[in-house]
């Protein structure tokens, strides 16, 4: 299983890069800066690294300039990730030889510039590629032990019924369910927290129905 090194400050980017690693066969480390990811680099050399480039400290560019001046990293393949979309940014992405994807991404997208920055280097056994399927967007409701959850889940489009969309999430062997947008209140209406990323465990939903 190729080992993936994930540099990102942003819990939520980088809980939601880990989930799309694991779900195709890779198997991700997360570190929050880049002294922490040297140090990760040093303790077990990673098959691929995928790092954003705003981070507290060195910036990505310079955690990158340090790994192809170093010899022993110097061919890792790296994807950059940015919310910076400036011409210059991916120019100096590309001399630096790595790949380039712009936030907000698709699991797709960030898959298809890891495998082509590995596939460069061909040294590393890659899982066979996933066919994803077609997913459409459904807003839900959550009922949890002490909270309610509202956000959006992403279902099988070819399943109509969102009884049946929900049974193959169910039964699909994760502990968790990924949700975009969510919301967390307590019963009374207070609200907890916002957050763009948010991953509830199966276990503890109590209730599940959509919204209109």
């Amino acid at each position: 299983m190729p080992k993936v090194l994930v540099v990102e400050d942003d819990q939520r980017i980088a809980a939601l890069v880990r989930h799309i690693l694991e779900a195709d066969g890779y198997q991700p480390n997360g570190v929050a800066g880049a002294e922490d990811a040297w140090k990760e680099l040093i303790r077990e050399t990673p098959d691929a690294a995928v790092i954003d480039l705003r981070l507290p400290g060195l910036d990505g560019f310079s955690l990158l300039e340090r790994i192809r001046g170093d010899g022993r990293f110097h061919r890792l393949p790296v994807v950059i990730l940015t919310a910076k979309h400036d011409p210059d940014v991916i120019q100096r992405a590309t001399t630096l030889g790595a790949e380039y994807i712009g936030k907000p991404f698709s699991a797709h997208a960030l898959m298809d510039k890891l495998r082509h920055a590995m596939e460069r280097i061909g040294e590393i056994p890659l899982p066979p590629v996933k066919e994803r399927a077609e997913m459409r967007t459904q807003g839900v409701v959550l009922l949890l032990g002490e909270y309610r959850v509202e956000g959006h889940i992403h279902l099988p489009s070819e399943l109509d019924r969102f009884s049946d969309a929900w049974e193959t999430v169910v039964q699909d062997g994760r502990a968790y369910i990924s949700l975009t947008e969510a919301k967390v209140e307590r019963y009374d209406g207070r609200r907890i927290a916002e957050s763009s990323f948010l991953q509830v465990r199966k276990a503890d939903i109590r209730s599940i129905y959509p919204m209109e």
